[in-house]
């Protein structure tokens, strides 16, 4: 029968019937393929989430999964859940994603498949890996198989957003996350631990306990709760040094179970940090510090700092403290200072080549986040917006001059607005919206 698409199959009736199923049926098995590859999320990046069903006379025989970084794909899982061999030549397979033509952690899908005698394959999206796009389904379909391509395309596309950006753009996917104010600030300029009047910033009862340890809390416990998922899903959490210094925190997940806890990254090209045990200890996971190389070159402060945080790092019982030391700023730069918005993409990029990190979360502060969005690195942004905390004055919210936001379902008393990076097939470009910001 070789390839269909199912932008093609979608021209036809909504009762016509590939290989027994209706339209509506194909879809409803895919989404089942996708429910399964959400099992996947936080564990696997940077692989991609993968979910597969094989369904005979429209009854699922079994289910699979990509569970875990260097474990059984999706469809190699499926298959061993069944045990010996049988005979599928009646038999559709759903995926996610296109089958693996290529030897990686696994040996190729798409051969595997064709050794069970699988008699159709529907795939919801092709793989934008250049190793494996289109290569999977040509295999298939060269053999004999039934191929169905496009089931939810869009779908299963925006289920690994982050896998796009690391195979077309060769980085590490960043998502961007911050609370706002209704006159749009992210805190106090000032640190102060008694209560501001309400002459000051105009608060209303919903929040009336605004400043706890000198942070200025300003969205609520559901959405909290969303930021401890959003977390879940990301491979590390990122902070420049004065949030790290100032804030204190602790980057981790709290009450959501995990299988491991992000890494926790801190951008300080100076090594101005405080790296105490204390601060170490503050969550089980890994702390990276990348500082910049180049800025040591005749700085004997900062040599003296860098001998410091070594030993730090040697004292660290635990072996959680690792610094990495990289060559950011241009030697010569105007400004000698290390302009962060110069090293933001060679910082993915290492990320991504050398450390395998699929995705991570930016969480502050402003001018962290500021030069991300400059040289148009954000991937997804998330702002927390309380519309009814007015501050009157402080640091003020990322210019989103060039981003068009979405209002997304609100969580508890907090508006939740978004922007994705749109995913096309194997482009990405910036996805229009509702609202400038």
């Amino acid at each position: 029968m070789g390839e269909i698409d199912f932008t093609d199959f979608g021209e036809m009736a909504e009762d016509s019937l590939w290989c027994g199923l209706s339209k509506e049926a194909h879809r409803g098995n895919m989404s089942l393929c996708l429910e399964l590859a959400e099992r996947g999320r936080g564990r696997v990046s940077p692989n991609p989430m993968v979910g597969a069903v094989l369904v005979r006379d429209g009854v699922v025989l079994a289910e699979g999964w990509h569970a875990y970084f260097g474990g059984a794909h999706a469809e190699r899982m499926l298959f061993e859940s069944l045990g010996d061999a049988g005979d599928y030549s009646d038999c559709i397979l759903y995926v996610s994603l296109e089958p693996c033509a290529h030897f990686g952690k696994t040996p190729p899908c798409a051969n595997l498949i064709l050794e069970k005698g699988v008699g159709a394959v529907v795939i919801g999206v092709l793989d934008p890996n250049p190793m494996v796009s289109g290569r999977g389904a040509a295999l298939l379909s060269a053999a004999g198989v039934a191929v169905l391509e496009g089931v939810l395309e869009a779908e299963c596309q925006q289920l690994n957003g982050s896998f796009w950006v690391n195979q077309i753009l060769g980085r590490t996917a960043v998502v961007a996350k911050w609370a706002e104010t209704g006159d749009g600030f992210i805190g106090r300029i000032e640190r102060t631990t008694t209560r501001p009047s309400s002459s000051e910033n105009r608060l209303n009862a919903h929040n009336d306990q605004v400043v706890q340890n000198g942070r200025v809390l300003i969205s609520g416990k559901e959405a909290g709760l969303w930021v401890h998922n959003l977390r879940a899903g990301v491979d590390a959490i990122l902070v420049g040094v004065n949030t790290w210094n100032l804030d204190k925190p602790t980057l981790n997940v709290r009450g959501i179970e995990v299988s491991k806890q992000p890494i926790r990254i801190v951008l300080d090209q100076r090594l101005r940090g405080d790296y105490s045990a204390e601060s170490v200890d503050r969550s089980d996971a890994p702390l990276w510090v990348i500082y910049d190389l180049n800025l040591l070159d005749g700085d004997e402060a900062m040599c003296a700092r860098e001998l410091q945080f070594l030993s730090l790092s040697e004292a660290s019982i635990s072996g959680k403290l690792v610094g990495w030391g990289l060559e950011l700023t241009e030697l010569g730069s105007a400004s000698g200072h290390g302009d962060l918005s110069n090293t933001v993409e060679i910082i993915l990029q290492w990320l991504y080549e050398a450390q395998g990190l699929g995705v991570i979360l930016v969480e502050g502060g402003a001018s962290i986040l500021q030069s991300f969005l400059d040289v148009d690195c954000v991937d997804d942004i998330h702002i927390l917006r309380n519309s009814q905390m007015h501050l009157g004055t402080g640091i003020k919210s990322p210019n989103l001059d060039r981003v068009i936001l979405r209002r997304g379902q609100d969580l508890g008393a907090d508006e939740h607005w978004v922007w994705h990076r749109k995913i096309g097939g194997d482009s990405i470009e910036a996805e229009g919206g509702d609202r400038a910001k």
